[in-house]
């Protein structure tokens, strides 16, 4: 048997460590084999790959190149195809090129590990962007088998389609880090060092941290190992680290290589690790948690924050791995209510246009109830702004004693849990319960899964709706700022936070509509007419706008609008639950053809992309929806107001009334949002005097319009806006 492992890169990090380990297992059991990364470790059997890395840019290179580059450096590696290839987090989304890899070998009835550590789903939306269509993302066959580090993931996995018996759990092993048991935590007069063996990327929630140090006995002192290399998560740290020191917290950041635990002692990693008398995580998610368990192998005690998918893992082998809280409250008074509202808007706005999903009210009401509980927030799942202004608080010694951890159904003051789990020095698990995560467990399945899929017969391929997983990850009470998209950096005159749309002229090309005596086009619409089995009128046209004639006569208002599935009916004495809307479609795609305005729907995605609110307000129909294409699901429902739907048309003031009412459920005001359209009367003018902002596009022929306006903006062409 020979296996080639393929992963995006070998630096450091937990997938590394895996990674190192299978290598280990895959020698000792005599099993050939061969890791394809695009950056690799001389003391592993690596081979460098180029196109295999993350991607910041579009690839250079196809699926089916990259694969071509994979089985080259396997042959020459192997002498031969690797029976099997095991990749991991596989649609994390660092690559796009990747899931096209896997479609094609799972295609090719090759035999597939597919090993789960993080997802894109959970947590991740701008990595989620890179893969959203992929309708390929996740194969099934005999052939193919899936390993998860939780029972939670793969549950998800099963119930979105997968067979169980191509799932299995294959927990990563623990061995004991450098460093060892510590001088320091069986002396109960040194002073307690709180350590945190991670780098501090967001979703290891640094601001908890620094509320437990703030909340800690004199003389604690906490530690953060590592600063993390992404630039944007960098700035993030950086900013803790800056509040930390002007709020005198004790509390040190990337420590490891920088300051000493001791007077006289390294920097280094094991020597943070021999002096810490204690473990600490504050992270609101991980796929395995390894500081949970690497707390047992190093003799010392873990405190901070429970995962409970994680921890129903390790009870089901009977190890509590530490003294761990469910959540820490603070009072609801603490926040201000309505900078929350707006903070989680803008959030779930972010997030929902990541994974191309539409945001509505309903949504963000039923997940401002999930975060609120019974007058009290939990400080884990707060922006960081937030959380720094409930530190602050804890200066007054009234409010330290505020504050509460909830452990279970038992809830107790924050202060006096932490005094009490600080204090405590021994293990809360130990190096004698890791059996079921050691190096020869771990060996012992891997080999199992390697040997079964080997003996696997050829078998059709399908796909998992990836749609299943995203949906699994999206409840209102799974949502977490922590694990949210961050506010984009967007070009200078985009500073807003809405951006409303005309259609017609603005987004589509269409002749001069508006229903008028047409004999030229009576034919035809004759023959629509048929094809849906009506007698048609002898002229369409004209008893059409006779009808609408008589529909604004009645109407009573200035500018009125009518539904022309409505008006059909009449025209074709038809019953009233009728649905007409397929012939409104077909007749008006002959009548008044449209096609998409060059730049349009890029300028549109890319807006989507940067979490924008995104709507519409147009003088429109029933058809006029699905002839924006697929950049018609980026528009929030509650921000897409379109003349049919209400009876008035623009340029009523009262359209854009609603507009402004809508957006303020979602704390954003007119100032805040930009209307674009091509008519200076109908378009600029109304929506300027509403409070809006405005810019007037007037790139196409078709579309420019005659009228004065002093837009905000004007522009000719969507492409490079």
């Amino acid at each position: 048997m020979t296996v080639a492992i393929v992963h995006y890169h070998l630096g450091s990090g937990g997938v590394t460590k895996v990674i190192a380990a299978a290598s280990h297992a895959l020698t000792k059991s005599k099993i050939r084999h061969v890791i394809l990364a695009g950056s690799g470790e001389d003391d592993l059997p690596v081979r460098i790959v180029p196109g295999l890395e993350y991607l910041t840019a579009p690839a250079e290179i196809t699926s089916e190149e990259l694969l071509d580059r994979l089985r080259a450096a396997a042959c020459e590696a192997l002498g031969g195809a690797p029976d099997i290839w095991h990749f991991h987090n596989h649609s994390l989304g660092k690559n796009p090129l990747i899931p096209g890899v896997i479609a094609c070998l799972a295609e090719a009835d090759e035999r597939i590990v597919l090993q789960i550590h993080d997802l894109a789903e959970d947590g991740r939306p701008e990595n989620y962007q890179a893969i959203a269509d992929n309708a390929k993302l996740y194969p099934v066959s005999d052939r193919i088998h899936y390993a998860f580090l939780n029972s939670r993931d793969l549950q998800v996995f099963t119930a979105a389609g997968l067979p169980s018996e191509n799932a299995s759990l294959l927990p990563n092993p623990i061995c004991k880090p450098p460093g060892g048991h510590g001088s320091l935590a069986e002396n109960p007069q040194s002073f307690p060092i709180l350590f945190a063996p991670v780098r501090g990327i967001r979703r290891k929630n640094l601001g908890e941290m620094a509320f437990l140090s703030a909340l800690a006995p004199a003389g604690t002192r906490f530690a953060v190992s590592r600063a993390p290399t992404n630039p944007d998560a960098l700035a993030i740290h950086n900013t803790w680290r800056h509040f930390a020191h002007y709020q005198s917290l004790p509390i040190e950041f990337d420590v490891v290589d920088h300051f000493a635990p001791a007077v006289g002692a390294s920097s280094d990693f094991e020597s943070w690790i021999a002096h810490a008398t204690h473990i600490i995580t504050t992270s609101v998610a991980e796929g395995f948690g390894l500081p949970f368990l690497e707390a047992a192998a190093l003799g010392k005690p873990l405190l901070g924050r429970n995962l409970p998918h994680i921890a129903k893992d390790h009870a089901n082998h009977g190890i509590h791995t530490g003294n761990l809280y469910d959540r820490i409250l603070i009072p609801l008074e603490w926040v201000d209510l309505t900078i929350l509202r707006d903070h989680l808007s803008t959030t779930l706005e972010r997030n929902y246009r990541a994974y191309q999903r539409p945001l509505t009210q309903k949504t963000i009401d039923a997940t401002l109830a999930a975060i609120v509980e019974d007058g009290w927030l939990d400080f884990g799942n707060l922006p960081e702004p937030l959380q720094q202004g409930a530190i602050e608080r804890l200066s007054d010694p009234h409010c330290r004693k505020i504050p509460r951890v909830v452990i279970g159904a038992e809830t107790r003051i924050a202060e006096e849990w932490l005094a009490t789990a600080v204090a405590n020095r021994k293990p809360t698990a130990t190096a004698g319960q890791l059996k079921p995560y050691s190096a020869s467990t771990y060996q012992k399945n891997l080999i199992s899964i390697y040997k079964n899929l080997a003996s696997r017969k050829s078998s059709p391929v399908r796909f998992l709706a990836s749609s299943a997983i995203l949906n699994a990850h999206l409840p209102p009470e799974s949502f977490h700022f922590l694990l949210s998209a961050l506010k984009p950096k967007t070009a200078s005159w985009i500073n807003y936070r809405a951006v409303i749309f005309d259609i017609y002229g603005t987004l589509l090309i269409a002749p001069a509509c508006g229903v008028k005596p047409d004999p030229s086009a009576d034919p035809m619409l004759r023959e629509v007419l048929e094809q849906f089995g009506y007698q048609p009128p002898e002229s369409p046209s004209t008893a059409l706008h006779d009808v609408v004639q008589r529909h604004h006569a009645a109407s009573g208002v200035p500018f009125p609008e009518v539904d022309l599935r409505r008006i059909w009916r009449e025209v074709l004495s038809l019953e009233p639950e009728i649905d007409t809307a397929p012939l409104v479609e077909a007749i008006e795609s002959v009548w008044h053809p449209i096609r998409p305005m060059p730049g349009a729907a890029e300028f549109i995605q890319h807006l989507s992309r940067a979490g924008i609110s995104l709507g519409l307000l147009s003088n429109a129909q029933c058809n006029t929806l699905p002839s924006l294409g697929e950049i018609k699901d980026l528009f929030a429902p509650e921000l897409t107001i379109l003349s049919f739907h209400h009876g008035i048309a623009k340029p009523s003031p009262l359209l854009f009334e609603m507009l402004s009412d809508r957006l303020a459920g979602r704390g954003i005001s007119p100032a805040e949002t930009l209307y674009i359209g091509n008519d200076p009367l109908q378009d600029i003018a109304p929506a300027a005097a509403c409070g809006f902002k405005t810019a007037l596009f007037t790139g196409h022929p078709d579309s420019i319009r005659s009228g004065e306006c002093h837009p905000d903006h004007e522009f000719g062409r969507w492409s490079g806006l």
